[in-house]
C-alpha cells in the first residue's frame, strides 16, 4: 500500500504559494490548501483539478485545521504574517515539518525587517519549538518553478 504525504500549504494563493501548490498536485501528495482569498482559492482549485483530474486535493479555511491532518506544513505567507500563523498551529504542528518561505523584509523592500540578532527561520523556530522548521524557496522567483530551467540549467534553491 502506498501511503501518501499530507501537504498543507498556508499562502496558496500567493505567486510562490501557487506555484507551489501546482507542483506538488502532480505529484503523490495530499495537498490542503489554504489561502486570504476564497474566489482566488476557489480559481487555484479548479485549475489543477483541469490539469490533473486525479489530483487529491482540498480546500481549507482554517490554518490550525489543515495543520492538523498535514504530515508537512509549507508556510507560504509574508514575514508579517509568520507569527500569527505560528500561534495558530503551534499546537497541531508538534514533530511535523514546517517549510518556511518568507523573507524578512520591511515595507519598502530596503532592509532586514528581523528585529533580533536572529533568522527569520531562526524566529520561527521559536514560535514552533516542537517543529522541525526548514528555509526553503526565499531566493526562488515564482516563474522559476513554472519553468525551472535557466540558461540552459536547472534552477536551485538553498534550504537551510
Amino acid at each position: 500500500m502506498n501511503t501518501k504525504q499530507t501537504i498543507a500549504i498556508i499562502g496558496a494563493t500567493g505567486n510562490v504559494g501557487t506555484f507551489i501548490s501546482k507542483s506538488l498536485s502532480k505529484g503523490n501528495y495530499r495537498l490542503l490548501l489554504l489561502g486570504n482569498q476564497p474566489d482566488e482559492l476557489e480559481a487555484l482549485y479548479e485549475e489543477i483539478r483541469n490539469a490533473s483530474p486525479e489530483a487529491d486535493i482540498e480546500i481549507h479555511g482554517c490554518p490550525t485545521d489543515a495543520s492538523w491532518e498535514a504530515d508537512i506544513i509549507i508556510l507560504a505567507v509574508p514575514y508579517g504574517s509568520q507569527q500569527e500563523i505560528a500561534e495558530k498551529i503551534r499546537e497541531v504542528a508538534n514533530q511535523k515539518m514546517v517549510i518556511s518561505i518568507a523573507n524578512p523584509l520591511n515595507e519598502p523592500y530596503d532592509s532586514l525587517a528581523t528585529v533580533s540578532n536572529m533568522s527569520a527561520a531562526e524566529e520561527l523556530q521559536k514560535l514552533l519549538p516542537n517543529s522541525k522548521v526548514v528555509k526553503a524557496f526565499n531566493i526562488v522567483f515564482p516563474a522559476a518553478f513554472a519553468k525551472p530551467i535557466l540558461v540552459g540549467k536547472k534552477a536551485n534553491s538553498f534550504i537551510s
